[in-house]
């Protein structure tokens, strides 16, 4: 993202929360008014002052730190990398802590114990938004580092002395999570695509929101979170007509739901084995593992014609993947005529479409070197294979 758009979305953002929850509410509750408690309150207003515009400073620092990472507060368009530098150096939180000392200078400010009491609930639902949706997302999506981070610096209580950890460290600079698939074609090993994915450039914000929920459905999917899930969308996104009209193909195949999973999950899992792509071997054993294979099937793929771990139903999609995978393309009337006893045609038309998707897929990631993503690390993955010899 752009730092002048940036800083036009986050500070809206900031202006709209910020209202809302320090001034708007606060003020319906009935207590936005001086209650003068006890005499000389003068003195008690203007440390509350002091305190209000002492919780400003590290939100606007926190909010600019944002800016100059390329992204915003927002989830949907949050920086590419781990921002810990400026405030974050002493404290993790500092726009939730921040945001609750205003809202105490406030109470402090009109003596009003309803904005005491507002404070503390805002408080409770900042503790719950931290602990239950923003640590564990940013476990899941930086790893390592924000481990390391978080064991040296205090969520809430700021530290004497900043954090003198590693700034510069970004995702772009961390290396791919887990195993890679061993292919007997092209050896190339990389740390990034041979074209600099969008995402972690000049992406619009459209786009960025689209990657935050392609990331979450790809969650559901695989049941894990990884740094470079999403990495061929972004590279897609170089060129915004072609990542939309993708986007929607995918989307759409996603709704798609005639075939069984089972099914589905073999003739794609073979598809990617059979181009060896890194990627979609990497994430397609994930997704059949949600989809309820079991490691050995995932093995024993390579072998499926003469393994008893297969049905007949099983080695006819299978066939058919193999089939569909060659060059030139041979699908014989024979298993067509076989597959057509087993599946109706709209369940045909979507094992096609599967099976033809996932070679447009893995050819794409192959070309431009996008390698795996680190679904199935420390776990049992399909094993590359050859048209031939199943």
């Amino acid at each position: 993202m752009r730092r002048s758009l940036a800083a036009i979305v986050s500070a809206g953002w900031g202006m709209a929360l910020g209202g809302t929850f320090g001034g708007v509410l606060p003020w319906l509750s009935g207590d936005w008014h001086i209650h003068h408690p006890l005499p000389d309150w003068w003195l008690a207003q203007t440390a509350a002052g002091l305190l209000i515009c002492a919780g400003l400073v590290p939100i606007v620092l926190s909010f600019v730190r944002f800016v100059q990472a390329k992204g915003t507060p927002v989830p949907v368009a949050a920086p590419p990398h781990l921002v810990v530098t400026g405030p974050y150096r002493y404290v993790r939180n500092p726009i939730y802590a921040s945001f609750l000392a205003i809202l105490l200078g406030e109470a402090l400010f009109f003596g009003s114990l309803g904005l005491l009491e507002y404070a503390a609930a805002a408080m409770v639902v900042g503790l719950g938004a931290v602990h239950l949706y923003e640590e564990p997302a940013l476990a899941r999506t930086f790893g390592s580092d924000y481990d390391a981070y978080r064991h040296a610096v205090r969520a809430w209580l700021p530290r004497l002395h900043p954090w003198h950890g590693d700034p510069a460290r970004s995702t772009e600079e961390t290396p791919r999570a887990g195993p890679r698939p061993t292919t007997s074609g092209d050896k190339r090993r990389c740390q990034m695509a041979r074209i600099e994915p969008a995402g972690r450039a000049a992406a619009g914000l459209s786009t960025r929101i689209a990657l935050y929920f392609t990331r979450r459905a790809i969650a559901r999917l695989t049941g894990k979170t990884t740094e470079r899930m999403v990495e061929p969308l972004e590279v897609y996104a170089r060129v915004p007509g072609l990542f939309k009209g993708y986007a929607k193909l995918e989307q759409a195949t996603g709704k798609l739901h005639r075939l069984p999973k089972r099914l589905h999950a073999l003739a794609e899992l073979k598809a990617a084995a059979l181009t060896h792509c890194e990627y979609c071997i990497d994430m397609g054993s994930a997704i059949a593992r949600h989809w309820g294979l079991r490691d050995e099937e995932l093995l024993a793929l390579s072998h499926y014609r003469t393994s008893p771990l297969f049905s007949e139903l099983d080695r006819l999609v299978l066939d058919y993947a193999v089939g569909m995978s060659r060059t030139p393309v041979e699908v014989s009337d024979d298993l067509f005529d076989e597959l057509r006893q087993h599946l109706d045609d709209e369940q045909i038309l979507e094992l096609t479409h599967h099976v033809a998707l996932e070679n447009l897929r893995g050819r794409f990631n192959l070309a431009l070197g996008i390698g795996s993503a680190g679904f199935s690390e420390g776990m049992v993955c399909a094993l590359p294979d050859d048209a031939g010899s199943s």
